[in-house]
């Protein structure tokens, strides 16, 4: 029975989930390219998991794609082996801690995530270009998040950048010691849980999809209409109740789906 390449686990309301192929610096082949994408559809449908943590166990976070998937026939060559596509579909929070390298289809894992957390001794890189290799998902999805010149600076030179330079660019939202990683990461999902979970999903649903929109009217569109949807949840209601009566709120997960 081989062993599994990311682990799910939910706790508090926080899932964990961590790549585990030490042994190849994690490094993402089609094994792991699909337990990642089945493991993002599982948290999206977990009712229990309000946000979630992305770690990697070993010295590394990703070294990228495997390259012994690449050496095949052209044919088979030409054809997709991963996916890493289907966190940008996410809506609820994503938190990812970073340790150690984190290259090529590495940063794709990472850039679906909404707070990124670096170690101290984490390494950055778009280096696919150096293998043979253009990024696909890096390419159109990087300058969205650091900016045009920051990204593209990482894309056509291929250097990796350390963990101090990742947060001078917007690419992390802070640095810590190695040993403090996942504490940081746990800190921010404690202070996402004292929110309402319903609200937060739909928040980042909206800045998602405002981002994505043609126009600002059509953004605005978008965000209004989530907002009535909003409002239609009992978490609506218990979160003036429970300011009146001076008291936590007792939030609740509702499934209210996704408008079109």
């Amino acid at each position: 029975m081989r062993m599994a390449a990311v682990i799910y686990e939910v706790k508090n309301h926080i899932a964990y989930v961590t790549l585990n192929r030490p042994e190849a610096l994690n490094a993402i082949n089609k094994q792991l390219s699909a337990e990642l994408e089945e493991t993002w559809h599982r948290f999206d449908a977990d009712s229990d998991a309000w946000v979630a943590i992305l770690t990697a166990n070993g010295r590394a976070f990703c070294a990228g794609a495997d390259l012994k998937d690449r050496v095949s026939p052209p044919e088979e060559s030409a054809r997709p082996t991963l996916s890493l596509g289907h966190g940008f579909d996410v809506y609820k929070p994503i938190i990812v801690g970073v340790n150690g390298y984190c290259l090529a289809a590495g940063i794709d894992v990472v850039l679906p995530c909404d707070i990124r957390v670096a170690g101290e001794d984490a390494v950055f890189g778009m280096t696919m270009t150096r293998v043979g290799v253009m990024a696909s998902t890096g390419a159109s999805q990087l300058p969205r998040s650091i900016g045009w010149a920051h990204a593209m600076e990482m894309l056509l030179t291929a250097e990796r950048i350390d963990a101090d330079t990742a947060y001078r660019i917007g690419l992390v939202n802070a640095v810590v010691p190695n040993d403090e990683l996942l504490q940081k990461c746990e800190e921010y999902a404690e202070k996402i849980l004292k929110n309402s979970p319903t609200a937060a999903r739909l928040t980042k649903e909206a800045a998602i999809r405002g981002r994505d929109s043609a126009t600002i009217a059509e953004s605005l569109k978008v965000g209004f209409s989530l907002q009535r949807l909003m409002k239609t949840t009992p978490d609506a209601s218990e979160g003036p109740r429970a300011f009146v009566e001076k008291r936590s709120p007792n939030w609740e997960s509702t499934d209210v789906g996704r408008i079109h």
